[in-house]
């Protein structure tokens, strides 16, 4: 598994260079060699997770570092998916480097949260919702804070040297597109929760559905005013964030507390 891991966080780390050397030079963008190597490094991360998550047929490891890694994969699975069609390339190596911290420290630091899912497909639906959706919130987010940091960069009319950025606007469509999908996908997360779960609103529950629910209230506010009263830019990247962090919190805070403890 060490081996397939580092094989990934190559592949993830030549992508990575490849979109940086594109966006600092005066060379004509060729985004194949970009594409084969991120392909191939999500493959490997996909079969590294895949070794580590699988225990045995009854038992599942879904360990923090385990569940980060599987949300870092599904953010690179969308955010390479889209990149080239979006032109958002420079969001790729932020991506990547999350993704390569994780599958670096779980060779090295491994952790165990032993569960079975297998004769509970009604958890496993909830659980694969829960991670896209969190998954289509970063990404939102990273779209969220490129559009911060190219509005500072106009604002103090500054000659940006990056090559093939999107504009503004492009920027902003995609953000509130991801958010129409992540808040779809987060309804159908919360619904299933309720559903599948008999103690969703248990003392040791509470948190999490709590913080999801409020992050959700802000997303679906969010779209409300952008679409009803025109709410744009700055107010716009501030509700992306805060509801991303919610969300984090819900989906990883009391695991890591407890963990700590």
């Amino acid at each position: 598994m060490l081996i397939v891991a580092l094989l990934s966080i190559g592949f993830y780390l030549f992508a990575s260079v490849l979109v940086l050397q594109q966006f600092f030079s005066s060379q004509p963008h060729t985004p194949n060699r970009v594409l084969t190597a991120a392909w191939l490094a999500i493959i490997l991360h996909m079969a590294t997770l895949g070794m580590a998550i699988i225990q045995a047929q009854s038992v599942q490891n879904l360990s923090v570092l385990n569940v980060a890694s599987l949300v870092a994969l599904l953010i690179n699975i969308g955010l390479t998916s889209i990149s080239q069609r979006q032109n958002s390339w420079i969001l790729l190596p932020f991506a990547y480097a999350f993704a390569m911290v994780l599958l670096f420290s779980n060779s090295f630091t491994p952790s165990h949260y032993l569960t079975s899912l297998g004769d509970r497909p009604g958890l496993v639906a909830h659980i694969a919702l829960a991670l896209l959706s969190y998954a289509m919130m970063s990404i939102a987010s990273l779209f969220a804070l490129l559009q911060v940091y190219l509005s500072y960069q106009l604002k103090q009319r500054r000659k940006l040297n990056l090559q093939n950025v999107p504009p503004l606007l492009t920027i902003e469509k995609q953000l509130v597109r991801l958010l129409q999908i992540g808040g779809v996908l987060l309804t159908l997360s919360i619904s299933s929760g309720f559903v599948f779960l008999d103690n969703m609103l248990a003392p040791s529950n509470l948190d999490k559905a709590g913080l999801s629910i409020i992050a959700w209230c802000i997303y679906a506010t969010l779209l409300w005013g952008h679409y009803q009263r025109g709410w744009r830019g700055q107010r716009l990247v501030i509700m992306t964030l805060t509801g991303n962090v919610l969300l984090a919190v819900a989906y990883f805070g009391s695991r890591l507390l407890q963990n700590m403890l």
